[in-house]
């Protein structure tokens, strides 16, 4: 009996990218704020604490979120 050597790829090249539409940009004292659904964030990890960096490239400019750990520690930024 031949057994089948099934073939799975675990890092793609290229990266998935969700779409969340059009948001407004809206205005909070002297910060501006752009809101996402709750559920995004929650898939993603994120429940709190994000660490944010502006990525700029030759080709695109994108803002990156990445969660970090709470470590009881609540004075984070």
């Amino acid at each position: 009996m031949k057994s089948k050597k099934i073939s799975t790829k675990t890092h793609s090249s290229e990266p998935v990218i969700t779409d969340f539409g059009n948001r407004k940009v809206s205005q909070q004292n002297f910060s501006k704020i752009v809101a996402l659904p709750k559920i995004a964030l929650d898939n993603c990890g994120i429940t709190s604490h994000v660490n944010v960096k502006l990525v700029q490239s030759k080709d695109e400019k994108f803002i990156k979120l990445i969660p970090i750990e709470n470590k009881g520690d609540d004075k984070i930024g």
